[in-house]
């Protein structure tokens, strides 16, 4: 199991959406911006959607490779990016979570499915630290690039 840096989890509850790119069945990427919720241990994102939406093609053919990038806006000046796994999933606890965040969508698609994304590789970049540069990666890595006081 990966263990994720309090770093890491403040950039995921500063977002409410991402984009999340999979490879359709013929081979052709595919992303698209989602509102997402998240169960931290062990780290998965939870989606949901409409089952006639593209993103679902690979995802029923079972587990699909993913990618999934939250602060995507040049503003907020971090991003985490992901590389992983998503799946169709209708457990419980997936909507649960999801419906606490986002309430005001409980029951407004009653046909909507769930899928979760389960990140198997990350990295955190932040533009924002007085030190500079800042990444953190899955492995437990963390570098720092100082920033050039030069002008």
């Amino acid at each position: 199991m990966i263990t994720v840096p309090k770093e890491v989890v403040d950039c995921i509850n500063s977002q409410r959406t991402g984009v999340l790119a999979v490879r359709m069945l013929d081979g052709t990427p595919h992303g698209a911006t989602l509102h997402f919720a998240y169960k931290l241990e062990p780290l998965i994102f939870i989606f949901l959607t409409s089952p006639s939406y593209r993103k679902l093609e690979p995802l029923r053919s079972g587990d699909t490779p993913a990618t999934f990038v939250v602060g995507t806006t040049e503003e907020f000046n971090k991003t985490l990016q992901m590389d992983g796994v998503a799946k169709l999933n209708d457990f419980e606890e997936c909507r649960e979570i999801y419906f606490a965040k986002f309430p005001e969508k409980l029951n407004k698609h009653p046909d909507d499915v769930f899928f979760i994304f389960t990140p198997t590789w990350w990295r955190l970049t932040d533009w924002t630290l007085p030190q500079g540069k800042t990444i953190w990666l899955s492995d437990g890595t963390v570098t720092v690039s100082e920033r050039n006081t030069k002008n």
